[in-house]
């Protein structure tokens, strides 16, 4: 049986990821502050076992012990495979950084660094003597490349994602049973965070207009479409260890 952890799944690309993997044989575990009721549904439906938890993952005590639940449902001797996706994230405050507010900012760091930080330690601290594949797919930015105006917390939080998915690789690249680790820029996605870059105050977010017109010219991507790209190549073994790549890079290792 496999296994997938899911974080961020009440809706964009969270949601997308689990919809592709509700096949037989697999058994998801899902994450969000709201539940995503019609994704249960459907997975009831279609008789995938889905173990949904509602949790503030920003609260790394309710980060520890989703993590925690999760494998006290894992058996290790029904393993084939196990991945852990950390795509919760959040993109507020958009603002030069004296106008930004201090709590949203500690906020933002908790749940786009600290949490998956946590994750990833917890993950590979319960599976560390499973000798199968394993996976953790960090979900970044372009941002973490390229300064915006108004994005101070956001283009760090992905940086800081980045170094840490680089730097874990190094340590699991000595492991005996070595969890592979990765982040992927998915490019400018059609989600919520894109309306609400759209819908905010150019004197907040100078390079506003830029997204508009992408938005206007029908160049955004899909969730489905990144969905797809990460569920064919999660598990392929030719992808580096450590590796941050942007969604055209990881279109490569579809089998």
């Amino acid at each position: 049986m496999d296994f997938y952890i899911v974080t961020g799944v009440s809706r964009g690309i969270g949601e997308a990821i689990v919809r592709k993997l509700l096949i037989l044989g697999n058994t998801i575990f899902c994450v969000s502050r709201t539940m995503n009721e019609d994704l249960v549904e459907t997975a009831s439906s279609l008789h995938i076992p889905i173990f949904y938890h509602e949790a503030d993952l920003s609260e790394r005590k309710s980060a520890e012990k989703f993590m925690q639940e999760v494998f006290t449902h894992i058996d290790p001797e029904r393993i084939n495979r196990i991945a852990l996706i950390n795509n919760a994230g959040m993109l507020d405050p958009i603002a030069p950084i004296e106008l930004a507010d201090p709590l949203i900012m500690e906020k933002h760091l908790k749940l786009n660094l600290l949490a998956p930080a946590v994750l990833t330690s917890l993950f590979i601290s319960h599976t560390q003597r499973f000798n199968i594949p394993k996976v953790i797919l960090n979900i970044s930015s372009g941002a973490s490349g390229f300064p915006y105006s108004g994005w101070s917390m956001y283009c760090s939080s992905k940086a800081g994602l980045d170094m840490m998915t680089r730097t874990v690789g190094l340590e699991q690249s000595t492991q005996e049973f070595p969890v592979k680790i990765m982040a992927l820029a998915p490019g400018i996605v059609e989600t919520s965070m894109q309306t609400h870059i759209r819908q905010t105050d150019k004197s907040l977010f100078a390079d506003k207009d830029k997204f508009v017109l992408l938005h206007e010219q029908g160049k955004l991507i899909s969730p489905e479409t990144v969905a797809e790209v990460i569920v064919k190549t999660l598990f392929n073994p030719g992808i580096p260890q450590g590796g941050v790549l942007n969604i055209d890079e990881l279109r490569h290792f579809i089998i």
